[in-house]
């Protein structure tokens, strides 16, 4: 006879038992300690067309008719559809369904300043994810998906848009983005006319500008023009296009123009010519203050638009005897250079020069008999230090002296920030042990007016400066060396010029660097340095606090110049030995990570004076009184 099965069962637990050990209940699982095992088991459902099956079934109910819970009405026509629809897919409806509005209990709300076939492109593009964006119905949709809040219907039109931009449009959308709010697009389209500018004021389009738009171009530095007075001119002729109506924009307007760029004798001949208009609107003093400002301070504006001016790398040193000076500039556009032998630069020993508009200005230095290499200057017993500062015309070849600095220093490093030219660390007048200035100074040249702002952090020796818009960036060393004249790099500041605020960064360079070897220049507002020992260019990234390898360049001396001009960076000079003098120059485009060399400078230097000068273009700053 057959075994009962429960028998069998419990035969096969005792079997089990044995041999593993283990304990099992009735249903055949696994007891421990007389308890049912922890494991518990799962399934996860993930349904990855969930979310367009709903939106299927939402769109039959729309066909259907049926579920609706509310209305869209506009002039002659009203539109059923589904709340849910709405605030899903709808900024502006989600915030009428979230306050108290009458239109929530209401279930129906008038939208006038829409057409019926723009509320069904959006209602098409509410239940379905869909929209077919084309030139002929792309305005349409704009419009719809600004004032209904459409964030992905609206970035889609923007793009689209974006890659329409050309001189026929370019205005109109300006126009068009900035009354829809659209940033991108508005970009863009601002970037294209700055770029085309003197193409577009040809067109009607600019005629019809509006008022903020036209002053959004205006402002820009990057504003396209072969001088500043077609700037002007462009004003003019918008606001005579409807006077009566714009006049009253003139003011705001001719604000935005730099008259201090323009001639005296230009505008000289605007207060004649535009006499009624000047007049009506209460401009004619702003003419006459930039009459007198040019003739006080002319050269001493660093606005001017890039496209109005040509940039020069100015390169200058004084020999030993204190008596022989070698100047030359180079041309950044012909990529030629024209040496200066008869310039009236006076550079002290430990002084230091930055441009500013189109001067040149030196601080300090020491007066005495000091040698001007800066190992041997360093290492001076004592150092007759001055407060002095004088002010290079390269137009005119004349220095002058201008109000002096609070402290007498040397071997400190000048660099300009919002218009106004900061002097940092150095020495000051004493013995040489005597330690490094905490004092930073700044110099308005439009008020001749020095001030003192906050100080270093710490005292810092061999300071190098680059100036990234408002920042100002400080490398230097902590230790003084002079005997083997290698100390390491470990000091780096920044300075905010807008709040006066230092602070000290705490960054890994990734490897050992000479505080006297290394090169800080701007390149786009961004810091980078150049490292004349290992032949490397590393850039600063502030967010993160972490210098990025950028590249090598093929070689280059001990004591080169290097300046940073928009995107590139030149490399000029130095020294491989004492007898072996460079005079290659070197250029780095950051943009695509390529070096080449360009003309040599007149002479093979080292230690010297290499600063960028800008000039306005109708002027010829190197006049006969240099050669």
């Amino acid at each position: 006879m057959a075994a009962p099965i429960g028998s069998h069962e419990e035969h096969r637990r005792r079997q089990l038992s044995h041999i593993s050990g283990l304990n099992m209940d009735l249903l055949g699982r696994v007891v421990c300690n007389g308890s049912l095992s922890a494991e518990k088991k799962s399934v996860s459902l993930v349904a990855e067309s969930h979310g367009q099956q709903i939106l299927t079934v939402l769109q039959s109910f729309r066909e259907q008719n049926i579920f609706f819970d509310f209305n869209i009405t506009m002039k002659d026509e009203s539109i059923p559809c589904h709340r849910c629809v709405l605030a899903a897919s709808s900024d502006f409806f989600r915030a009428m369904f979230e306050v108290n509005m009458k239109e929530r209990d209401g279930g129906n709300v008038m939208i006038s300043n829409l057409s019926p076939k723009a509320i069904k492109a959006f209602l098409d593009y509410a239940y379905t994810g869909k929209a077919e964006i084309t030139e002929g119905n792309v305005d349409m949709l704009f419009q719809m998906s600004s004032f209904l809040q459409v964030p992905l219907l609206s970035k889609a039109c923007s793009d689209f848009l974006i890659k329409t931009i050309d001189l026929s449009n370019c205005l109109s959308l300006l126009s068009l983005s900035d009354s829809y709010g659209s940033t991108h697009l508005f970009e863009c389209a601002l970037h294209f006319a700055l770029r085309h500018f003197p193409l577009l004021t040809q067109s009607t389009d600019f005629l019809e500008l509006n008022v903020g738009v036209l002053e959004k171009c205006l402002e820009d530095d990057d504003l396209n023009v072969p001088d500043e007075e077609f700037v002007l001119m462009a004003v003019l002729t918008w606001t005579k296009h409807s006077l009566e109506k714009r006049a009253q924009f003139f003011p705001q307007l001719i604000s935005k123009v730099r008259l201090h760029q323009l001639s005296q004798s230009f505008l000289q001949n605007l207060l004649d010519s535009e006499e009624p208009l000047l007049a009506s609107t209460d401009c004619s003093s702003k003419v006459r203050n930039a009459i007198r400002c040019i003739e006080h301070f002319g050269g001493l504006y660093p606005d001017a638009r890039i496209s109005t001016t040509e940039k020069y790398i100015f390169v200058h040193k004084t020999a030993e005897d204190g008596e022989t000076q070698y100047t030359f500039c180079y041309n950044i556009k012909t990529d030629k250079w024209l040496e200066l032998p008869q310039i009236h630069i006076i550079d002290l020993p430990g002084s230091s020069l930055s441009s500013f508009g189109e001067k040149l200005f030196i601080t300090g230095g020491c007066t005495g008999s000091c040698c001007r290499a800066v190992r041997l200057h360093i290492a001076e017993p004592h150092h007759e230090a001055t407060d002095r500062t004088w002010c290079y015309c390269p137009s005119s070849n004349n220095s002058f002296l201008v109000p002096a600095m609070k402290k007498p220093r040397t071997m400190h490093t000048s660099v300009i920030a919002l218009n106004q030219l900061f002097v940092i660390g150095g020495k000051t007048k004493g013995a040489q042990d005597i330690r490094s200035l905490l004092d930073v100074e700044a110099y308005n040249p439009l008020t001749k007016e020095w001030k003192s702002v906050g100080p270093l952090p710490r005292g810092i020796y061999y300071p190098e400066a680059s100036a990234c818009k408002s920042f100002i960036y400080v490398l230097g060393s902590e230790v003084e060396i002079t005997d083997a004249f290698n100390p390491s790099l470990d000091c780096f500041f920044k300075y905010n010029a807008h709040t006066d605020q230092w602070c000290e960064l705490v960054a890994e360079f990734g490897q050992f660097f000479h505080a006297t070897l290394i090169k800080a220049v701007p390149v786009n507002s961004a810091l980078y340095i150049c490292d004349l020992s290992t032949y490397k260019v590393y850039s600063f990234c502030p967010e993160t606090c972490v210098w990025k390898g950028e590249g090598s360049f093929e070689c280059a001396g001990f004591n080169a110049g290097a300046v940073g001009i928009e995107d590139k960076i030149y490399i000029l000079g130095g020294d491989y030995a004492p007898d072996e003098i460079t005079d290659e120059v070197q250029v780095y485009h950051s943009n695509r990570s390529e070096w080449e060399e360009v003309s040599p400078m007149p002479r093979a230097l080292t230690e010297f004076y290499c600063e960028v000068i800008q000039f306005n273009k109708c002027r010829n700053p190197w006049g006969d009184s240099h050669l």
